[in-house]
């Protein structure tokens, strides 16, 4: 599926950065994807929540969501692995690809 071209481009780069074994940027992508997902959402809401708007990072936007019970679940889990931190040996407690979440998130607030 095509997404809106910052969405489209913010994945594409991130499915590259993966093929280079660059798991730190393909995750950056994949948070930068998901936050204009949220901020194209937020401009077409009424009132959307604070952490939806234009100055929100994306990294604030997956906290926010991560704790929001209004969100469904599956929406929740993959805003909380994309918002964590990897440890000094640049891991994760967690194996799911950042483009499949963030394609979780996207596709809530996309379609």
């Amino acid at each position: 599926m095509k997404y809106p071209e910052e969405i489209q481009k913010e994945l594409e780069r991130a499915v590259k950065a993966l093929e280079e074994n660059n798991d730190g940027m393909a995750r950056v992508c994949a948070r930068r994807a998901v936050g204009a997902a949220i901020r194209q959402w937020g401009a077409r809401q009424p009132r959307p929540p604070v952490w939806a708007g234009k100055s929100q990072s994306a990294v604030i936007q997956l906290r926010a969501l991560a704790v929001d019970e209004a969100i469904p679940s599956k929406i929740r889990e993959a805003a909380v692995r994309l918002s964590t931190t990897v440890d000094r040996d640049h891991k994760l407690p967690f194996d799911e690809s950042p483009i499949d979440d963030a394609l979780i998130i996207i596709r809530h607030f996309v379609g």
